[in-house]
């Protein structure tokens, strides 16, 4: 009986409940193309380590000449590590390319660059670029601007600036495809659908129509006679 009567409803209400769904199609025509053949990205990271080493003049001891620049380094990798997210290196890193012949804006570099540091090693990486070429341009203007320019920002390094070593190439690779751009489009139209039941079953809880012998039965009454379609 459960079942003839959500028959019945979804027959009555078809259209309410696909309605919902017909806009979600509607709005995600646009973002269909995406989902078919999603645009590559790709990302890069590179390791580094920066130091600055100690004369045997300015450190006469064991401990000047080797826990000391240890700790030094965390501390510099820690500093270097936070100025590749901000806009001076950003500004920095486009520049840079700008001295190349591409023009790169500073704001869409800094979208697209982190950086992350443990213990005396520091990485920097590119999210997500469109361009395979631009992606391993930025990351080699980035290795020039953290050699030559770390000075110029920390005067902790004095007029010797750190010495930083990148311990990887820049090794371009696809940035794999979230899950939200393949099905994003199709998840709309599920989520109108259920919408669209939702309304169904509302529209149906407040509709007072009578339209079966057992409907008027509960509510007390006779039924003496029915008229079939």
């Amino acid at each position: 009986m459960e079942l003839n009567y959500l028959i019945g409803m979804v027959k009555r209400r078809w259209w309410l409940i696909l309605l919902p769904a017909l806009v979600a199609l509607i709005l995600t025509l646009p973002l269909l193309g995406a989902m078919i053949r999603p645009p590559v990205n790709y990302s890069v990271g590179v390791r580094f380590t920066a130091s600055q080493t100690p004369t045997a003049q300015n450190a006469p001891t064991f401990e000047d000449l080797s826990y000391i620049p240890w700790l030094a380094s965390e501390y510099a990798v820690n500093n270097l590590a936070t100025w590749m997210r901000t806009d001076s290196f950003a500004r920095e890193i486009s520049a840079r390319l700008e001295t190349q012949g591409k023009s790169v804006s500073a704001d869409a570099i800094r979208a697209a660059v982190t950086s992350d540091s443990a213990r005396s090693i520091m990485t920097f990486y590119v999210t997500s670029w469109a361009d395979e070429a631009e992606t391993k341009l930025i990351a080699e203007a980035a290795i020039n601007v953290l050699q030559n320019k770390n000075a110029a920002y920390f005067a902790q390094f004095g007029a010797e600036p750190a010495r930083v070593v990148p311990l990887d190439a820049p090794i371009v690779v696809p940035v794999p495809v979230p899950l939200a751009v393949r099905f994003g489009p199709l998840l709309r139209v599920v989520l109108g659908l259920a919408v669209g039941l939702a309304l169904a079953f509302l529209a149906e809880y407040l509709d007072s129509t009578i339209r079966s012998r057992s409907e008027v039965e509960a509510l007390g009454l006779k039924v003496i006679g029915e008229i079939p379609k």
